[in-house]
């Protein structure tokens, strides 16, 4: 939809300031290694839901907008919303202090759900059960519903575009997955042009997407997944598609965070977990397949963690945990068999159905490996 469109119907916006945070910068961080580094990715399929509502008569001007996100996805509705002339409720968990104060001077109401109180599906389905009573009481509100929304990942159709501007011929795409929607989305549009595109998930090993069964897992992997939650789910994602992936990497939280810290000595760069996660992959496949070029995915700028990640007393509790290190992943034959450290499955392209033989499903209430 145009900015005029939505212009027509809120007060006006300032374009340069939708256009800067609309897209990536393009980085070749090595030979065959491009680099799409977001300082806030969930901008894109907030606006693109957005202004989707707005022109089919879903919102107007002064609607109230209702949404469970504690990260990306929630400052991007922030920032929107302040834009657009509309309220925002937003049902988090625990967030940074930065984050919050973010939120809040946006105009952003916010409810936050402090623990998953051991519940089917964790924080997230926690969250969702207090959005869903809030609903009752605002009928008029507009779920964008990140999740399952078809948009989520329709909405990376100009990123892909650009990246194969910035890269015609991409091998292999990298990326972490939360909702699904920015490396199914981009890849989908990749796979256009090149058929033979290999698209490679990272999860977190206590995440339920692909369904890891992880017996166990590190203390610090267990201890910050609430904390540090920028990637991976207690619940399935409905923009995951499945039948797209070729191989899936878990990668342990101290290996995001020694990446990360890595990349801000070579760039000055200061990016999430997420990112670190997605690097190490990214990194780790360019040297494998040096014949092919690898396009990967940064989805969040580090100011969120300055309170963890950043912080000299935080990783000081963590310093055992990030003392080991993994050259690599282990390849693993069984989904029971992700663990503590770096694992890879070959997927295959399959349904989920056809690797687990059954649905996809929330994590257990009480899973504390």
């Amino acid at each position: 939809m145009s900015e005029v469109c939505v212009n027509a119907l809120i007060r006006p916006v300032n374009e340069s300031v939708i256009e800067g945070l609309s897209f990536p910068t393009f980085l070749q961080t090595e030979q065959n290694l491009l680099v799409a580094k977001f300082d806030l990715m969930k901008f894109t399929p907030a606006k693109h839901i957005l202004d989707a509502a707005l022109e089919n008569g879903q919102l107007q001007a002064g609607s109230r907008v209702i949404e469970s996100s504690s990260g990306t996805f929630a400052l991007a509705l922030a920032i929107l919303c302040s834009l657009y002339g509309l309220r925002l409720t937003l049902v988090t968990g625990p967030t940074s202090e930065i984050v919050r104060w973010r939120l809040e001077n946006l105009g952003a109401t916010l409810h936050t759900v402090t623990a998953s109180k051991n519940c089917e599906g964790g924080i997230q389905q926690a969250r969702l059960e207090v959005l869903a009573k809030l609903r009752q009481s605002m009928p008029d509100s507009f779920w964008p519903q990140q999740y399952t929304n078809p948009l989520n990942s329709l909405s990376y159709k100009p990123i892909a575009e650009r990246a194969l501007l910035a890269e015609p011929r991409i091998d292999a795409i990298v990326g972490t997955v939360g909702s699904g929607g920015s490396l199914f989305g981009i890849a989908s549009v990749l796979q256009r042009n090149n058929p033979d595109l290999e698209v490679i998930a990272v999860d977190h090993n206590r995440s339920v997407i692909f369904g890891a069964q992880a017996t166990q897992i590190s203390r610090m992997c267990r201890e910050t997944f609430e904390q540090l939650l920028a990637m991976g789910a207690g619940i399935p994602m409905g923009n995951v598609d499945f039948e797209l992936c070729d191989e899936v990497h878990w990668v342990p939280v101290p290996k995001m965070v020694q990446k990360v810290h890595q990349f801000h000595r070579r760039t000055g760069m200061l990016v999430g977990p997420s990112s670190g996660a997605a690097l190490a992959v990214a990194e780790w496949r360019a040297a494998q397949k040096p014949w092919q070029n690898v396009l990967t995915i940064l989805p969040d700028h580090g100011i969120r963690y300055v309170e963890t990640m950043f912080n000299p007393t935080w990783l000081k509790n963590w310093s055992d945990d990030l003392a080991r290190d993994w050259d690599g992943p282990t390849d693993i034959i069984s989904l029971k068999d992700v663990s503590e450290g770096w694992c890879r499955f070959e997927w295959g392209r399959r349904k989920y159905r056809n690797v687990l033989g059954s649905d996809p499903a929330p994590r257990p209430a009480g899973y504390d490996p």
